[in-house]
């Protein structure tokens, strides 16, 4: 169940706010902290309770930089009804945007923007159908990274999608695993070239490849390649032009 994130642009404030939503049963849910702050509200708990009918506001766990936390989160006709006692000018541009726009290409395509975040991403599915061919005494780079770099994405509420903006599914494993690579040649690693192959199975009409597989020792190096390398030296390079919105979740991955 992932986090859905959308950014209004305040014309009193000029800053992008982050709207977060949850899918519960078919239904769109809103984190009402969010939705109050956007229209205005200086009291968000006292709004609410003023404003909200009680059977359009439950209280749910959500992943944040701190983990799992429960916040309140309010219904669509909710949504509306701050919205219409708010007094911001912005108001009515945010109801026509959240309303006209976000709501209805949700309900028709299942996600608003550009890419599809519905689907199992090719990423989570190529690492089950491979881990099988793997010595139990290895890790190969896609089995580890769905460990060391997803697993970390979704505790912030991200998850890898199958495609990007631009129609190409995103496969971190292979930038990642050639950039290993020249890591542990770079710093003249005692276990470079300590890595054996097997035969990567893709999901479309791709041929298998030889890819590496290296010693559960390695496994440290690759940890600390990931988040003291990868991570914040070629992350935001690799998914700005693939999903720039896992540039937001970055920094709150490296803890800043």
């Amino acid at each position: 169940m992932q986090v859905e994130i959308f950014k209004f642009k305040s014309e009193e404030e000029h800053l992008f706010n982050e709207i977060r939503t949850l899918e519960i049963k078919g239904e769109i849910w809103f984190v009402a902290a969010d939705v109050t702050n956007v229209l205005g509200y200086s009291n968000g708990r006292d709004a609410i309770g003023r404003h909200c009918k009680i059977k359009g506001v439950v209280k749910h766990d959500i992943p944040t930089q701190r983990g799992n936390q429960k916040v309140t989160l309010i219904n669509e006709p909710n949504v509306y009804r701050l919205t219409v006692k708010s007094k911001l000018e912005s108001a009515e541009k945010f109801e026509d945007w959240l309303f006209e726009e976000v709501i209805p290409s949700i309900r028709k395509k299942g996600f608003y923007g550009k890419i599809d975040r519905s689907k199992y991403p090719n990423f989570y599915l190529r690492y089950k159908d491979n881990l099988h061919k793997l010595d139990r005494n290895y890790f190969s780079v896609i089995s580890e990274l769905f460990i060391t770099l997803n697993a970390e994405l979704e505790k912030v509420g991200y998850e890898i999608p199958d495609k990007g903006q631009t129609g190409k599914q995103i496969m971190p494993d292979i930038s990642v695993g050639r950039m290993f690579s020249n890591y542990l040649k770079k710093i003249d690693s005692k276990f470079n070239g300590s890595h054996k192959h097997y035969d990567h199975s893709f999901l479309d009409d791709r041929q298998d490849v030889e890819a590496r597989m290296y010693p559960l020792e390695v496994l440290p190096t690759f940890r600390k390649f990931i988040f003291d390398k990868w991570i914040p030296e070629n992350a935001k390079k690799y998914f700005k032009d693939r999903d720039p919105v896992a540039l937001d979740y970055l920094p709150k991955l490296l803890g800043k």
